[in-house]
Parts: C-alpha cells; structure tokens; sequence
C-alpha cells in the first residue's frame, strides 16, 4: 500500500518558519494578514482555508523559499489529506485526464478525421523509428495534434497515448495515489520501448517526467528526458532556422507557465531571447518570470471551481492587455487554451499565440489557427456536456494505488 508522508515532499527540519514563502505569493499579496501565523499553522498540520482555498499552485512559493524546504510539496500534501478524507467533487473529474468522461478525451473524440488519423498513429508504440530519440506528445498537444505537423519537428517521431498522460493535473491536485499509480504504469510502458530520448513538447510534462516523477514517487525510466521548447531555442539562436527580424516591429507580452519557475530563470530567459532574435519587442506584465500569475487552470485545484479557474484567467488577461502588446504569447498548450477561452468570455480580447507558432510564422511556414475553436470545444465538454457534474454534489475518491478501491459516494 503506497503511503506517503509528509517528508516526501516538504523539508519540515529546514523550515524555520519565516513566511516568507507567503508573504512574496503573486496570488494572496498582502490579503492574508499574519503570512507568519498562517504557514506554522499549516506547516503544524492545521488545515488553513486561507491559503488552502486560495492557492492556485503558481509554485512561486518554491523559488522565493530562502530555505529551500519546498512549501509547494506541503500544500500538496495538505491536499492529498483532504482527497484521502473527503474524496474530490465530481466536477474534478472533468479535467482529470484518466478518469472516465474527461474533457480531454472527449475533445479528442471531436477532432477532425485527419487529426484522429494523426493520433492513431502516435499510439502505435511498436513503431520501429521510435527506438532512440522521440517526441513526446502528452495530453495538451494531442487536442492541438496539427501542431505537430510542423518542419519545427522535422525529423523527430512522435508518440503519445491517452494513458500516457504524465500525471501533472493529479499532482497538482494533490491526489498523490494516482500519480503512484501513473509512475508505475508508465515505468512498466517504457520498459516495453526503445526510446532512449524522450524529448517532451510540454514544459510541464518535461517537469513532471524529468523531476517529479523520480524524486517524489520513485520512478526510473530507461531514457534521458529532454525539452523540445530547449532544442527548438538552439536551432533558432543558433541561426540553424533562417528567423532573425523575421518579426520586426511585434510587440508582445509572454506568460510563463507555472512550471518554468521551477526549472530556472535560463528556462524563462530563453523564451525572450528568441522572441527578440525574430525582432519582438517583450513587454512585461506587472507579475512575470518568478512571481507569474498562474493561467487560471491552477486556480482549479484549491475547491476545484470553474469559477475560480474562470477569476484567474480574467485577472491574466487584465494584466496582458494593459501592457498594450500585439499578442500575448505563451509557451504551454494549456496556456494556449485557457487564454483563448478567456478571450471570448471577457473583454481583454487580443489573439494568443503559442511561441512554436511564432516561429513558424517567422520561417513562412504559419500553422494552422485552431486555437479558438478547439478552445470552444473544451468548454462545451466542460459547462454544457459537463454541466451535471458541475452542479452535482456527489464526490468521489480515486482508487489508491495497491488495489484498494475507495468508494464512489
């Protein structure tokens, strides 16, 4: 039975409990009023609603903690009790991309016949071209699959499988048994393949394989992981894609994703360079880099509200709007989506852009523009297909992993 402690993911002996790591939060400011109090409170096992209900899991917390003790892996932990003891609201469910009915794989079952054809064939894992370095396209690039189709992955395989999801949005959700679960699973996949290179399209999949996976569950997978947004980085800075000013004159503000705050400012630094070698002109929103407000799906996990997720996508969007940039771009196909649904829903309209996309754009080769609809997509599977979960009141537990199952209730 897979029972993990609190050490796994928080360093409670290195914690000296300054607060600091709430005091510099983006999403609580100066609103929670004694930042201090509140974080022993919680680090001494008290379930905290300030902050467990209003976190929206940005992980800035990580990177300003002078201690280095990792507070983001105590919230988690916090959450995975609550999953343990009270199950999750069945509207969770939605974006939970193994449970039965998600969003995911009904917008995968809508898709066009050309790009369901595009999936059948990164699932056949026998593929003898898969041996050595492949793409590996998780489960936001196979709602966009036609991005893709690009000279971008020349030469590189793709493979991908709905059960192949990573784990991330049950990670972030704190329901650590499932991650146990998917940690084992995809060990038990990957030792059956001959890829040696998983380079992973998503900064979040690359996170989640490369680190999260091995150091809080234990996994071992028989390859190196590497990034796809770092290899396309090399080749246009390198001057190897003909790119330079290609773009003279866009001026842009760039969102960085939850998880680039955790791999290092040359994570974030390399967007920007790129964006400013094809002649972009970057500017900043009020929050960036470090202290980057989440793209509102974080916003999800405390009380698993599209309400909530719905607040953090507006309140974005504000901020990119009132930079006075052309586009805002992102480096996150959820990113993409969450933008793309928020600029048809509230009045900061401005087109989103993923920076794959720019670079096509920049080479004469522009990608296709189906941001928008597929965006429109998600959100019928999720508020009118989906309505009577989010309305019902009825939760559920995830079967922990082991083989216990946890009653539906």
């Amino acid at each position: 039975m897979y029972e993990p402690v609190i050490e796994d993911f928080f360093d409670v002996a290195a914690c000296d409990m300054c607060g600091e790591c709430l005091k510099r939060c983006p999403e609580f400011g100066d609103s929670l009023g004694d930042p201090v109090d509140a974080w022993r409170r919680l680090v001494e096992g008290e379930y905290v609603k300030e902050v467990m209900g209003r976190c929206s899991s940005c992980m800035t917390c990580n990177v300003t903690c002078p201690a280095d003790c990792n507070p983001y892996g105590l919230i988690l932990y916090r959450w995975h009790q609550r999953a343990r003891t009270k199950g999750l609201p069945v509207r969770a469910s939605l974006v939970m991309p193994l449970e039965p009915g998600n969003a995911w794989h009904r917008v995968m079952g809508r898709l066009p016949a050309a790009e369901r054809s595009l999936l059948d064939s990164w699932s056949d894992l026998a593929r003898p071209e898969l041996s050595g370095k492949a793409l590996f396209a998780g489960c936001n690039l196979q709602i966009l699959p036609y991005m893709a189709e690009s000279r971008l992955l020349e030469g590189l395989p793709v493979f991908g499988r709905p059960d192949l999801c990573c784990g991330e949005v049950y990670y972030r959700m704190g329901v650590f048994d499932k991650v146990k679960s998917v940690a084992e699973h995809l060990e038990r996949t990957y030792s059956e393949m001959g890829v040696t290179e998983l380079v992973a399209y998503c900064q979040a999949c690359y996170n989640v394989l490369a680190n999260v996976l091995p150091r809080r569950f234990g996994a071992k997978f028989p390859f190196e992981v590497t990034y796809f947004g770092d290899m396309l980085a090399d080749k246009v800075l390198s001057g190897e894609l003909p790119v330079r000013d290609a773009l003279k004159g866009l001026r842009v503000t760039l969102h960085d994703p939850c998880h680039s705050k955790l791999l290092g400012s040359e994570f974030q630094d390399r967007p920007r360079r790129m964006l400013e070698y094809m002649g972009c002109e970057v500017v900043e929103m009020r929050h960036n880099r470090e202290a980057a407000l989440c793209c509102g799906l974080g916003h999800g996990a405390p009380r698993y509200s599209p309400l909530d997720m719905a607040g953090g996508i507006t309140r974005r969007l504000r901020e990119a709007k009132a930079t006075g940039a052309e586009y805002l771009v992102v480096y996150c196909n959820s990113c993409d989506l969450l933008f793309s649904v928020g600029t048809q829903v509230t009045p900061f309209i401005m087109p989103v852009y993923h920076l794959n996309e720019l670079v096509a754009q920049a080479l004469g080769e522009p990608m296709p523009r189906r941001n928008l609809k597929r965006a429109r997509m998600m959100m019928s599977e999720l508020f009118i297909r989906g309505a009577p979960k989010v309305i019902s009141p009825r939760r559920f537990k995830v079967p922990r992993c082991g083989g216990e199952e946890d009653t539906s209730g």
